[in-house]
């Protein structure tokens, strides 16, 4: 799982995938044009057992995607991280599930940097200063393709935060997010979009973006994520953005001890 995930900044050229796919995604004309923009690197676990717990996130994720939408039609390829509070791992749990999607045949996976408060994965590739969610849902004369940049790691490609906003909440909630998804997804079957987002006690725009996700991976980090809390927080998304129920979340349990895997998952 350690390898590395880097960014270009490129001029927009329509990339597609396939013949029935005609998502619009930033592709780099050649080597000499891109130009590298950072590189996320996952955790130092060890690498075999940390595989196959993402392994097993994973397989779960594919099982409810295979079902199709449930009774709230929302579509199971969309996937959001969120927690209950801040430091649970929420980047690191986005970036394995990313790299363990990767080796999936033919699937593809687009990483949304959502977390607005605070922008981690956005800062550790290096596009924190270019166009990204924000700036789309904000300015019609953008594109898909001004927002969506590829990686080093064929397959997964990365939406950046964007320039902060106040009206972020209202931006997310509006129908253009749900334009943007329906978009990036388009016919293609395996492609996953993945959104790390803030945690749901400390910014409103969690709730928001957990009303256009099919799936919720909730992570709580042990010794530390407070039961209250998570309780809370599934209140919350039940109440504003449900049902919340074994068919739609997922608890993700991270920074487990030496004795057993970093990290472990449940379905509620």
């Amino acid at each position: 799982m350690n390898q590395s995930i880097r960014a270009t900044a490129v001029p927009v050229v329509k990339l597609q995938a396939s013949a029935e796919d005609s998502t619009p995604i930033r592709k780099a004309a050649g080597n000499d044009d891109a130009r590298r923009v950072g590189a996320v690197t996952t955790p130092h676990f060890d690498e075999s057992r940390t595989r196959e717990e993402f392994r097993a996130i994973k397989r779960h994720m594919m099982s409810r995607i295979a079902a199709g939408p449930g009774a709230n039609n929302l579509d199971p390829r969309t996937i959001l991280i969120t927690s209950a509070g801040r430091r649970e791992g929420k980047t690191t749990v986005t970036l394995g599930l990313a790299m363990s999607f990767m080796f999936e045949r033919d699937a593809s996976v687009v990483l949304i940097d959502a977390d607005m408060r605070s922008p981690e994965l956005s800062r550790c590739m290096k596009l924190a200063d270019e166009l990204g969610l924000l700036d789309y849902l904000e300015n019609d004369a953008l594109e898909v393709a001004d927002i969506v940049y590829p990686t080093s790691v064929p397959g997964v490609f990365a939406v950046p935060a964007g320039r902060p906003r106040i009206t972020a909440s209202e931006l997310i909630a509006g129908e253009r997010m749900a334009t943007l998804l329906n978009t990036l997804q388009g016919e293609v079957e395996q492609r996953i979009v993945i959104m790390d987002s803030g945690s749901v006690l400390a910014s409103s725009e969690t709730v928001s973006l957990a009303t256009h996700a099919g799936q919720i991976l909730f992570v709580a980090s042990k010794g530390e994520t407070k039961r209250a809390d998570v309780d809370d927080c599934l209140e919350i998304l039940n109440r504003q953005a449900g049902p919340i129920d074994e068919s739609r979340v997922a608890l993700v349990f991270n920074k487990t001890d030496t004795t057993h895997s970093p990290v472990r998952y449940s379905k509620t």
